[in-house]
Protein backbone atom coordinates (compact mmCIF):
# COMPACT_ATOMS: atom_id res chain seq x y z
CA UNK A 1 0.00 0.00 0.00
CA UNK A 2 1.21 3.71 -1.44
CA UNK A 3 0.83 6.17 1.06
CA UNK A 4 1.66 9.74 0.67
CA UNK A 5 1.21 13.10 3.01
CA UNK A 6 -1.36 15.40 2.57
CA UNK A 7 -0.51 18.32 4.84
CA UNK A 8 1.73 19.07 7.98
CA UNK A 9 0.98 21.93 10.36
CA UNK A 10 2.24 23.41 13.63
CA UNK A 11 0.02 23.11 16.98
CA UNK A 12 1.46 24.25 20.27
CA UNK A 13 5.47 23.88 18.74
CA UNK A 14 4.51 20.52 17.56
CA UNK A 15 4.18 18.93 14.29
CA UNK A 16 0.89 17.27 13.22
CA UNK A 17 0.97 15.03 9.88
CA UNK A 18 -1.56 13.53 7.73
CA UNK A 19 -1.09 10.77 5.37
CA UNK A 20 -3.15 9.40 3.15
CA UNK A 21 -3.77 5.23 1.64
CA UNK A 22 -5.29 4.27 -1.54
CA UNK A 23 -8.79 3.87 -1.43
CA UNK A 24 -11.86 5.91 -1.94
CA UNK A 25 -15.36 5.99 -0.16
CA UNK A 26 -16.12 7.97 3.38
CA UNK A 27 -12.80 9.03 5.76
CA UNK A 28 -11.20 6.25 7.97
CA UNK A 29 -8.96 8.17 10.29
CA UNK A 30 -6.52 6.38 12.07
CA UNK A 31 -4.20 7.83 15.84
CA UNK A 32 -1.38 5.96 17.01
CA UNK A 33 0.02 5.21 20.42
CA UNK A 34 2.70 6.47 22.50
CA UNK A 35 5.77 5.54 20.99
CA UNK A 36 4.33 4.05 17.81
CA UNK A 37 4.30 5.70 14.23
CA UNK A 38 1.84 6.35 11.83
CA UNK A 39 3.12 3.82 9.83
CA UNK A 40 1.92 0.92 11.83
CA UNK A 41 -1.19 0.91 10.93
CA UNK A 42 -0.35 -1.14 7.57
CA UNK A 43 -0.52 -4.71 8.77
CA UNK A 44 -4.34 -3.50 10.24
CA UNK A 45 -5.23 -2.28 7.08
CA UNK A 46 -3.50 -5.16 5.00
CA UNK A 47 -5.76 -7.25 7.11
CA UNK A 48 -8.67 -5.32 6.13
CA UNK A 49 -8.99 -6.72 2.49
CA UNK A 50 -7.54 -5.51 -0.80
CA UNK A 51 -9.52 -2.36 -2.27
CA UNK A 52 -11.39 -1.20 0.74
CA UNK A 53 -14.60 0.96 0.17
CA UNK A 54 -13.18 3.66 2.63
CA UNK A 55 -10.17 6.14 2.22
CA UNK A 56 -7.54 5.82 5.48
CA UNK A 57 -5.77 8.34 6.35
CA UNK A 58 -3.39 7.44 9.32
CA UNK A 59 -2.68 10.52 11.77
CA UNK A 60 1.10 11.24 12.90
CA UNK A 61 1.11 12.78 16.21
CA UNK A 62 3.36 14.16 18.53
CA UNK A 63 3.70 11.04 20.81
CA UNK A 64 5.05 9.69 17.91
CA UNK A 65 8.19 7.14 18.58
CA UNK A 66 11.22 9.31 19.40
CA UNK A 67 9.49 12.17 19.87
CA UNK A 68 10.31 14.75 22.74
CA UNK A 69 7.24 15.22 25.49
CA UNK A 70 7.51 18.71 26.07
CA UNK A 71 4.14 19.64 24.48
CA UNK A 72 2.64 18.13 27.94
CA UNK A 73 4.00 21.32 29.94
CA UNK A 74 1.56 23.18 26.89
CA UNK A 75 -1.74 21.26 25.72
CA UNK A 76 -3.49 17.97 25.81
CA UNK A 77 -3.23 15.05 23.84
CA UNK A 78 -6.96 15.57 22.90
CA UNK A 79 -6.27 19.27 21.84
CA UNK A 80 -3.63 17.77 19.52
CA UNK A 81 -5.89 15.43 18.16
CA UNK A 82 -8.55 17.87 17.90
CA UNK A 83 -6.08 19.87 15.86
CA UNK A 84 -5.15 17.40 13.68
CA UNK A 85 -8.64 15.85 12.79
CA UNK A 86 -9.08 19.65 11.38
CA UNK A 87 -6.45 19.19 9.07
CA UNK A 88 -8.32 16.16 7.49
CA UNK A 89 -9.60 16.71 4.09
CA UNK A 90 -12.91 15.53 4.92
CA UNK A 91 -15.08 14.59 7.83
CA UNK A 92 -13.78 11.03 9.16
CA UNK A 93 -16.69 8.52 9.24
CA UNK A 94 -14.90 6.51 11.43
CA UNK A 95 -12.09 7.60 14.04
CA UNK A 96 -9.91 4.63 15.26
CA UNK A 97 -7.36 5.23 18.04
CA UNK A 98 -5.26 2.68 19.37
CA UNK A 99 -3.73 2.82 23.58
CA UNK A 100 -2.67 6.55 24.01
CA UNK A 101 -4.21 7.20 21.13
CA UNK A 102 -7.62 5.82 22.09
CA UNK A 103 -7.85 7.53 24.74
CA UNK A 104 -7.50 10.97 23.25
CA UNK A 105 -10.27 10.07 21.18
CA UNK A 106 -11.79 8.98 24.49
CA UNK A 107 -11.60 12.15 26.02
CA UNK A 108 -13.08 13.77 22.68
CA UNK A 109 -15.88 11.87 23.01
CA UNK A 110 -16.87 13.06 26.36
CA UNK A 111 -16.60 16.89 25.25
CA UNK A 112 -19.32 18.84 25.03
CA UNK A 113 -18.04 19.63 20.89
CA UNK A 114 -17.13 16.18 20.17
CA UNK A 115 -16.54 15.69 16.48
CA UNK A 116 -19.10 14.33 14.14
CA UNK A 117 -18.30 10.93 12.93
CA UNK A 118 -20.04 7.90 11.85
CA UNK A 119 -18.51 5.27 14.60
CA UNK A 120 -15.32 4.96 16.71
CA UNK A 121 -13.15 2.08 17.20
CA UNK A 122 -11.29 2.01 20.27
CA UNK A 123 -8.28 -0.49 20.38
CA UNK A 124 -6.80 -1.53 23.55
CA UNK A 125 -7.62 1.65 25.82
CA UNK A 126 -7.08 2.80 29.28
CA UNK A 127 -9.67 3.06 32.27
CA UNK A 128 -9.80 3.57 35.55
CA UNK A 129 -12.44 2.38 37.96
CA UNK A 130 -13.59 4.73 40.62
CA UNK A 131 -13.30 2.02 43.10
CA UNK A 132 -9.21 1.94 42.42
CA UNK A 133 -8.18 4.70 44.54
CA UNK A 134 -5.40 7.04 42.97
CA UNK A 135 -2.61 5.57 45.45
CA UNK A 136 1.36 5.17 45.35
CA UNK A 137 0.36 1.21 44.52
CA UNK A 138 -1.38 2.86 41.55
CA UNK A 139 1.31 4.83 40.57
CA UNK A 140 3.99 1.82 40.87
CA UNK A 141 1.56 -0.78 39.16
CA UNK A 142 1.13 1.95 36.19
CA UNK A 143 4.92 2.45 35.88
CA UNK A 144 5.46 -1.03 34.98
CA UNK A 145 2.95 -1.53 32.63
CA UNK A 146 4.17 1.03 30.85
CA UNK A 147 7.27 0.16 30.89
CA UNK A 148 6.13 -3.18 29.27
CA UNK A 149 4.13 -1.36 26.58
CA UNK A 150 7.01 0.69 25.51
CA UNK A 151 9.75 -2.14 25.54
CA UNK A 152 6.53 -4.74 23.66
CA UNK A 153 5.81 -1.72 21.11
CA UNK A 154 9.72 -1.29 20.46
CA UNK A 155 9.99 -4.81 19.79
CA UNK A 156 6.86 -4.76 17.72
CA UNK A 157 8.14 -2.04 15.16
CA UNK A 158 11.80 -3.87 14.73
CA UNK A 159 9.82 -6.43 12.88
CA UNK A 160 11.87 -9.40 12.25
CA UNK A 161 15.01 -7.79 12.69
CA UNK A 162 14.56 -8.33 16.68
CA UNK A 163 15.31 -12.05 15.97
CA UNK A 164 18.64 -11.12 14.48
CA UNK A 165 19.39 -8.22 17.03
CA UNK A 166 21.44 -9.59 20.35
CA UNK A 167 18.92 -9.47 23.15
CA UNK A 168 21.14 -7.25 25.14
CA UNK A 169 21.28 -4.83 22.58
CA UNK A 170 17.60 -4.82 22.50
CA UNK A 171 17.27 -4.44 26.36
CA UNK A 172 19.36 -1.62 25.60
CA UNK A 173 17.29 0.02 22.50
CA UNK A 174 14.07 -0.25 24.81
CA UNK A 175 16.17 1.48 28.09
CA UNK A 176 17.20 4.25 25.63
CA UNK A 177 13.84 4.71 24.78
CA UNK A 178 12.19 4.76 27.96
CA UNK A 179 15.19 7.17 29.37
CA UNK A 180 13.97 9.51 26.36
CA UNK A 181 9.97 9.22 27.11
CA UNK A 182 11.32 9.95 30.46
CA UNK A 183 8.97 11.11 33.51
CA UNK A 184 7.19 13.66 31.12
CA UNK A 185 5.67 11.01 28.70
CA UNK A 186 4.42 8.98 31.54
CA UNK A 187 2.66 11.77 33.59
CA UNK A 188 0.90 12.52 30.40
CA UNK A 189 -0.14 8.40 30.00
CA UNK A 190 -0.67 8.43 34.09
CA UNK A 191 -3.06 11.76 33.85
CA UNK A 192 -5.04 10.27 30.93
CA UNK A 193 -5.36 6.92 32.71
CA UNK A 194 -6.26 9.16 36.02
CA UNK A 195 -9.42 11.30 34.66
CA UNK A 196 -10.99 8.25 32.72
CA UNK A 197 -12.98 7.57 35.48
CA UNK A 198 -14.32 11.58 35.80
CA UNK A 199 -15.20 11.52 31.99
CA UNK A 200 -18.52 11.73 31.40
CA UNK A 201 -19.14 8.92 28.79
CA UNK A 202 -22.43 8.12 29.83
CA UNK A 203 -23.40 11.22 27.39
CA UNK A 204 -21.90 9.74 24.48
CA UNK A 205 -24.17 8.74 21.85
CA UNK A 206 -22.01 7.54 18.69
CA UNK A 207 -21.96 4.56 18.11
CA UNK A 208 -18.38 2.54 19.78
CA UNK A 209 -16.58 -0.48 19.85
CA UNK A 210 -13.81 -1.41 21.96
CA UNK A 211 -11.17 -4.12 21.72
CA UNK A 212 -9.33 -5.21 24.30
CA UNK A 213 -7.18 -8.03 25.53
CA UNK A 214 -7.45 -10.38 28.56
CA UNK A 215 -3.80 -10.36 28.85
CA UNK A 216 -3.42 -6.23 28.97
CA UNK A 217 -3.67 -4.95 32.06
CA UNK A 218 -4.78 -1.76 30.84
CA UNK A 219 -8.49 -2.79 30.69
CA UNK A 220 -9.21 -6.39 31.70
CA UNK A 221 -11.36 -7.79 34.11
CA UNK A 222 -12.47 -4.73 37.08
CA UNK A 223 -11.78 -1.99 34.41
CA UNK A 224 -13.59 -3.70 31.76
CA UNK A 225 -16.90 -3.46 33.42
CA UNK A 226 -16.14 -0.51 34.79
CA UNK A 227 -16.01 0.88 31.59
CA UNK A 228 -19.17 -1.02 30.35
CA UNK A 229 -21.02 0.96 33.00
CA UNK A 230 -19.66 4.35 32.24
CA UNK A 231 -20.55 3.91 28.85
CA UNK A 232 -23.74 2.61 28.12
CA UNK A 233 -23.26 3.12 24.40
CA UNK A 234 -19.92 0.65 23.85
CA UNK A 235 -19.89 -2.72 23.04
CA UNK A 236 -16.77 -4.30 24.66
CA UNK A 237 -15.05 -7.31 23.31
CA UNK A 238 -12.06 -8.82 25.24
CA UNK A 239 -10.17 -11.09 23.33
CA UNK A 240 -9.23 -14.28 25.46
CA UNK A 241 -5.81 -14.34 23.66
CA UNK A 242 -5.25 -10.89 23.09
CA UNK A 243 -2.63 -8.27 24.52
CA UNK A 244 -2.12 -4.83 24.47
CA UNK A 245 -1.05 -4.76 20.68
CA UNK A 246 -3.58 -7.33 19.55
CA UNK A 247 -5.03 -5.38 16.34
CA UNK A 248 -1.07 -6.06 15.16
CA UNK A 249 -0.59 -9.43 16.79
CA UNK A 250 -4.29 -10.96 15.81
CA UNK A 251 -5.10 -8.86 13.06
CA UNK A 252 -7.26 -11.21 11.30
CA UNK A 253 -9.24 -11.53 14.02
CA UNK A 254 -9.60 -8.37 14.82
CA UNK A 255 -10.85 -6.86 11.73
CA UNK A 256 -13.55 -9.22 11.69
CA UNK A 257 -15.22 -7.75 14.34
CA UNK A 258 -14.44 -4.27 13.11
CA UNK A 259 -16.42 -5.27 9.90
CA UNK A 260 -19.03 -6.92 11.96
CA UNK A 261 -19.29 -3.51 13.99
CA UNK A 262 -19.13 -1.53 10.54
CA UNK A 263 -21.92 -3.11 8.73
CA UNK A 264 -23.95 -2.65 11.83
CA UNK A 265 -23.81 0.93 11.92
CA UNK A 266 -27.17 3.05 11.02
CA UNK A 267 -25.40 3.89 7.84
CA UNK A 268 -22.55 1.13 7.12
CA UNK A 269 -19.25 2.59 6.99
CA UNK A 270 -17.82 -0.19 5.32
CA UNK A 271 -19.41 -3.74 4.06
Amino acid sequence: MTWYPVVEAECHGERLAVHRGPGSGPALVLAHGMEDSWHTWQPFLDALGADPPFTPYALDLPWRAGAEYGWVHRTSPATLLRHALDLLPEPPALLVGHSFGANAVLELLAAADRPATDGVVLLAPYFRSPDDPVSWQLFDRELARFRAVIGEGLRLRLGRRRHTLDPDLVDTMVAKALDRVGPLGFVALLRQFITTADLGLDTVTVPTLVVTGALDPALAGARTEALRRAMPVASVHTRSDGGHFCHLRQAAAVTVEIRRFLAALPTPTVA
